[in-house]
């Protein structure tokens, strides 16, 4: 049976903080604990107040791209400012949408920074520097911890091209295989299947947040348990989940 857990009550999180042992001691108190072949998924702001990314606006020092921009589409230049530090190429500004390519490589609104569960009027939350590196420390902490192998997906909200509405996806992953490649096995009728490359990690993260919200609901993070389709191992990458502008099969469409 596949059971999906949410880590609720949660204390606020700050800089310095002990996101594993938090996470393990509320997973303990839960009944449930942390189990070997657990997959765990945490929430982006979780990672990232803990590693201390959160930043004040107001602090901001605009540049003259970023008053630029501001006034394309209509935001705050030291909005603008925190943005485009996080980026590595802008695809798009104007009114409508703000939409860059960040460091990570990761093709989003607003480099990923964002407002919502961050206390303060001119306080936003950055992505974390190296997602996928904060993924392998949980691992590291929490096998330290408990003696036992788990899979790590951090997630964050994302919108997607021709569809309504956000879904969760996998930004940082480490101990799991992103994927589960079927190309080459054959259906239930005999084909060979040539494109079936199913993007696990993001699944994973659409399903936990079933049960994690998005508002007001402050449950973090969340324990999948009782998967059987995935790939432990040692080395992960979100950088298997991006493909380049040549194999993209929307290039052209946008």
């Amino acid at each position: 049976m596949l059971q999906i857990t949410p880590l609720d009550q949660l204390p606020l999180l700050k800089k310095g903080d002990d996101l594993a042992r938090i996470i393990v001691a509320r997973a303990r108190a839960l009944g449930v604990g942390i189990r070997n072949r657990d997959i765990l998924i945490v929430g982006q702001k979780a990672v990232s107040k803990a590693e201390g990314r959160i930043v004040n606006v107001d602090n901001a020092k605009p540049s003259s791209r970023a008053v630029r921009i501001a006034k394309k589409t209509g935001k705050k230049p030291g909005f603008v400012e925190m943005v485009l530090k996080e980026t590595s190429r802008v695809l798009r500004a104007d009114g409508e949408a703000f939409i860059v390519t960040t460091k990570s490589g990761a093709t989003c609104l607003n480099g990923g920074v964002d407002k919502s569960n961050v206390e303060g009027d001119n306080m936003y939350a950055l992505l974390p520097q190296n997602p996928d590196q904060s993924a392998r420390l949980l691992v590291r902490r929490i096998k330290a911890l408990t003696g036992k192998r788990i899979g790590v997906v951090v997630c964050d909200t994302r919108s997607r091209p021709f569809r309504r509405g956000q879904v969760e996806e996998c930004i940082g992953i480490a101990g799991i295989s992103p994927l589960v490649d079927y190309r080459g096995q054959r259906d239930l009728f005999g084909y060979t299947l040539r494109f079936k490359n199913v993007a696990l990690a993001d699944e994973l993260a659409s399903a936990a947040e079933l049960v994690m919200g998005q508002g007001k609901e402050a449950a973090p993070a969340a324990i999948i348990r009782g998967l059987k389709r995935v790939r432990f191992q040692e080395r992960a990458s979100t950088r298997n989940l991006t493909v380049s502008p040549s194999e993209d099969l929307f290039r052209g469409t946008l």
